[in-house]
């Protein structure tokens, strides 16, 4: 379902293809997506990291 079908009262079928403002918005999407992959990458390499040295502090159990 597009975004702009209601409220645009310039809307037919296949308008989206060429509508500025469609453009727009898919634009703002791409790049909050992108803002998104970016945070999720940055705190999943973080949250990686703490855990390693979570693990490194443990106390080691000597194998008999």
């Amino acid at each position: 379902m597009l975004p702009c079908r209601m409220s645009c009262g310039a809307y037919h079928d296949g308008c989206h293809k060429d509508c500025e403002s469609w453009r727009d918005f898919q634009a703002r999407q791409n790049e909050e997506r992108a803002a998104k992959k970016d945070y999720m990458r940055y705190h999943n390499a973080r949250c990686a990291e703490i855990a390693r040295q979570l693990r490194a502090l443990q106390a080691k159990r000597r194998a008999w």
